[in-house]
């Protein structure tokens, strides 16, 4: 708590970094694979959809796109949990600007990859 203070992190979270994340992670929901997208403080969620306008779930088991999307990020090094077809991201509360510009280009190709995996196992409309 000491260094939550002195540090000003809770500050710099309210004014600069919470609403940069904010805009940058709304910006996600122009993805195709993208049916929903969700950020509280901290914390966001990607719906993952093979219809965006209808939100529809994969023709496959629930958590499939889920899974695959998770390998994927590990594979551009960005750790987000896959929860069904939901993915949550929960980044450090000293993340800065380069830093989330980083994170969302590492989403934005573990989507590219997912959404190219799925059309050919014939799950994307």
């Amino acid at each position: 708590i000491r260094i939550l203070k002195e540090e000003k992190i809770i500050e710099n979270i309210a004014g600069i970094t919470g609403p940069y994340l904010k805009k940058k992670w709304g910006g996600l929901k122009e993805h195709p694979l993208v049916g929903e997208v969700n950020l509280i403080g901290m914390m966001g969620s990607l719906v993952l959809s093979p219809n965006k306008s209808t939100r529809a779930k994969f023709a496959t088991k629930d958590g499939t796109a889920g899974i695959i999307c998770r390998q994927n990020c590990l594979n551009e090094k960005l750790i987000m949990r896959a929860v069904g077809d939901r993915m949550i991201i929960s980044p450090p509360l000293i993340i800065n600007r380069d830093e989330i510009d980083l994170l969302i280009e590492r989403v934005k190709k573990a989507l590219d990859k997912t959404l190219d995996e799925l059309k050919t196992m014939n799950l994307f409309e």
